[in-house]
């Protein structure tokens, strides 16, 4: 599919703010191709942005599962397959989109258009990954490592953020609505060398050591300690 020369002015400024750099803007285009442009436009439905989500949405599941694998070691499989399926969900990649608006470049036929098509997370989040796709390509041999850089240094702390695993917030509300106190974190150990220190958190609650947690930063053990303490007190984690 031609692209013209503002369109490309247009994608060529998108890609500069993140320090990417693109031979095949034709490539590129095509991330933000929705069916609906191509079939109002009679043009193949092949110059879509679908080919380019399929493997957008499997190099993102990767780069994913790589950062949570090394940033969480204590995480077990199936914390660490919530984590990714919160951070993988439309709903979430929306949110990074809308982040970069990445929804402005985005080609509609003007029924998606006039139905809100630009606003649907579905769409958008599609359009991120077949992003994800395109830079994959275009960087070849290093395209995961382009991916995973892009990810992380545009979105690491949402990235981290999830809800799901915040908990030390979730042993919190429930302590304070039990009793109104709160739970207390003591370091109880450290070892390793100064370079790569293991720590051993306590999670107190009422003055009693409830549970210990480990990890190689103060953060994520008194959140292995949180995490042990739910467990402890049976409150379940949805």
């Amino acid at each position: 599919m031609d692209i013209s020369a503002d369109r490309k002015k247009e994608l060529e400024a998108f890609i500069k703010r993140f320090g990417l750099e693109f031979d095949d803007y034709e490539l590129l285009n095509r991330a933000f191709v929705h069916t609906s442009y191509t079939n109002e436009n009679n043009i193949d439905v092949l110059e879509s942005y679908e080919r380019l989500e399929f493997l957008g949405d499997a190099v993102l599941k990767i780069a994913i599962s790589d950062f949570l694998f090394k940033k969480f070691p204590n995480y077990r499989e199936g914390d660490l397959t919530k984590h990714r399926s919160w951070v993988v969900s439309d709903k979430e990649l929306s949110v990074l989109a809308s982040k970069i608006n990445l929804a402005d470049l985005i080609l509609l036929g003007k029924n998606e258009e006039s139905h809100g098509g630009r606003n649907k997370s579905s769409i958008v989040a599609c359009a991120f990954e077949a992003f994800l796709g395109a830079i994959f390509l275009e960087y070849k041999q290093l395209g995961l490592k382009a991916v995973y850089d892009f990810l992380i240094d545009n979105f690491e702390s949402d990235i981290l953020n999830s809800k799901l695993h915040n908990y030390k917030a979730i042993l919190q509300e429930h302590t304070q609505g039990e009793t109104h106190k709160l739970p207390v974190y003591k370091i109880l150990d450290e070892f390793g060398l100064a370079h790569d220190k293991t720590y051993r958190v306590g999670a107190y609650y009422n003055d009693v050591l409830i549970a210990q947690g480990e990890g190689k930063s103060k953060k994520d053990a008194e959140q292995a300690a949180a995490k042990n303490a739910l467990e402890f007190l049976k409150i379940e984690v949805v």
